[in-house]
């Protein structure tokens, strides 16, 4: 989707729970592109680098739904600037804002050498914020924990690549778990160890399978964004775990060991892969004023164009990412969509069509299997309850 939008006005700045007031400098409104309602908007005057942002951000709000516990969409999304690197005076790679009115903004410094990390770090601080703003609206006191950002990366990473959970866990193999209280109370700085980047990993993990009815872990985490004493908070939200600062450490020790060993399918689910390759396929451009859905085949017959040839080159490279990863079900369409997608291939309009209803066929055989399987394994829970 296509449209204009000036970003302007005074801001809250939050950056690891420090609120400072800026005035935000006026620039030439650029392109709108937006991944769903109350999710992401990012501005950008370059369309490839907007695709790039709108596919991490994407990526972003599936892969961190679950143990961030994201809404739909909020009520206002979270704006995104790309701003370029020549245009680009401050010292960090990005710059996250909270408005009065509990409007959240990212800035990013770009170029097409800009690190995939820095990107999907400004879009996590901004969703934690977002979150923070949510339940409490903006004040000095919101935060945003360094391990817990550091922990959504690494989730991200770890769940969209899983050779990279293997890489995590073989790595793991021969750390120490960091004390808890250094790994809670880690603070911002120019060097970031290692050990607290692995340790953050593992301790979402281990604080979400700790969590159960009683919601501890989402208690936890509105407690950490809203400032609180995060040991006094642990305590609190996990009653009974343990007792003193001894007991404590134990209870993360051995959570450690058991979250690093844990056999992890190295594939997405047969849900998360249709969503997957669902938002890959699916282009919205403005028509007439209003989103419009348009067809792959009609998007391949304008490849030609620099902006179309951009967005699909992008996800040509989101797919290439992702494919060792979707379930069974959906790995056909998914190498069906790639040679729609493959941008090396000289072909006619009609060969493109061919290549798309291949496509078509391929998903639909991939949804009917998915429903099948469902319908199967609620059919047995079913009889086994009777």
């Amino acid at each position: 989707m296509n449209c204009r939008l000036a970003v302007a006005g005074w801001v809250l700045a939050v950056l690891g729970g420090g609120v400072s007031v800026l005035e935000a400098a006026s620039a030439p409104p650029p392109v709108l592109t937006r991944t769903a309602p109350g999710q992401f908007e990012i501005a950008s005057v370059d369309v490839g680098a907007a695709e790039r942002a709108m596919t991490e951000a994407s990526a972003a709000w599936r892969l961190l739904s679950a143990p961030l516990g994201l809404p739909a969409g909020f009520p206002s999304p979270i704006f995104v600037r790309l701003v370029p690197a020549a245009e680009w005076a401050e010292p960090a790679p990005f710059r996250v804002t909270a408005e009065p009115g509990g409007v959240v903004a990212v800035r990013v410094r770009w170029s097409e050498a800009t690190p995939t990390v820095f990107l999907r770090r400004a879009l996590v601080q901004a969703l934690l914020l977002r979150l923070g703003v949510a339940a409490q609206g903006v004040s000095p006191r919101l935060t945003v924990p360094l391990w817990l950002e550091q922990a959504c990366v690494g989730w991200w990473r770890t769940r969209e690549e899983p050779a990279q959970l293997d890489a995590l866990q073989q790595e793991s193999a021969v750390l120490a778990p960091p004390p808890l209280a250094d790994l809670l109370g880690w603070q911002r700085s120019d060097v970031e160890p290692r050990g607290l980047s692995v340790g953050a990993v593992w301790l979402l993990t281990w604080l979400q399978a700790e969590s159960g009815r009683a919601g501890e872990w989402p208690a936890l985490r509105a407690r950490l964004l809203a400032g609180e004493e995060p040991l006094a908070s642990l305590a609190t939200c996990y009653p009974e775990r343990f007792g003193g600062a001894d007991e404590r450490e134990l209870w993360w020790q051995t959570g450690w060991h058991h979250v690093r060993r844990l056999a992890t399918p190295p594939q997405m689910g047969s849900a998360e892969s249709r969503v997957m390759l669902g938002d890959l396929a699916r282009f919205v451009f403005s028509v007439g004023g209003h989103d419009t859905v348009v067809p792959l085949r009609f998007v391949l017959r304008q490849r030609g164009e620099p902006a179309v040839a951009a967005m699909l080159s992008a996800r040509e490279k989101e797919l290439q990412r992702v494919t060792p990863a979707l379930h069974p079900f959906y790995r056909n369409a998914g190498l069906a969509l790639a040679d729609c997608l493959e941008p090396k291939k000289r072909r006619s309009d009609d060969e493109f069509a061919a290549a798309c209803a291949e496509f078509d066929r391929e998903w639909r055989d991939a949804v009917e299997l998915e429903t099948t399987a469902r319908e199967a394994l609620d059919a047995l829970a079913a009889s086994r309850r009777r």
